[in-house]
């Protein structure tokens, strides 16, 4: 089974939105492509990937490393089976205090920044093909029809 992901591609420490790219998955071997150009291919033995943050995923191909930003994050995480966000290290929770009466009170604890970034993941539209189900130009002319219909209707009830 072929799956095909657009996306960006830069080379780690780069800046700025990258090359336009296409990462496909084969059952045998895997294809990064940056436009027309085949950047090369190699077998699942050669590549691994790991989140790096913000929808972004590192590529170890052989003895190359990019960074993969896809226009669905989620769906490349998930055919990839890899998280969406890198993990948190693991801090050592500290002895549970003791309240009045000597109960024990213990709180959840929330990694805020993690959180935050699955959010941003989630909802930054992609630059190629994007999760949207209507088009921008559909939404316009939607909005554009709706309008002049309520437009219609106010006129109708303020001459009638």
């Amino acid at each position: 089974m072929n799956s095909v992901f657009m996306g960006s591609v830069l080379l780690p420490g780069e800046q700025g939105p990258g090359l336009d790219a296409s990462f496909e998955m084969t059952g045998d071997s895997v294809r990064l492509s940056a436009g027309v150009e085949e950047l090369g291919t190699w077998s699942q033995r050669e590549f691994d990937v790991a989140p790096s943050g913000k929808g972004t995923f590192r590529l170890d191909l052989g003895n190359e490393t990019v960074l993969f930003t896809p226009s669905s994050p989620s769906r490349f995480a998930e055919a990839l089976h890899v998280p969406l966000q890198p993990e948190a290290p693991v801090e050592e929770e500290p002895a549970p205090k003791k309240g009045r009466g000597g109960r024990v009170h213990t709180a959840k604890k929330v990694d805020v920044d993690a959180a935050f970034e699955q959010w941003v993941a989630d909802v930054t539209p992609g630059k190629q093909k994007s999760d949207d189900v209507l088009s921008k130009p559909l939404l316009a002319l939607i909005l554009v029809v709706s309008t002049a219909i309520m437009a219609g209707l106010i006129g109708m009830t303020l001459l009638g």
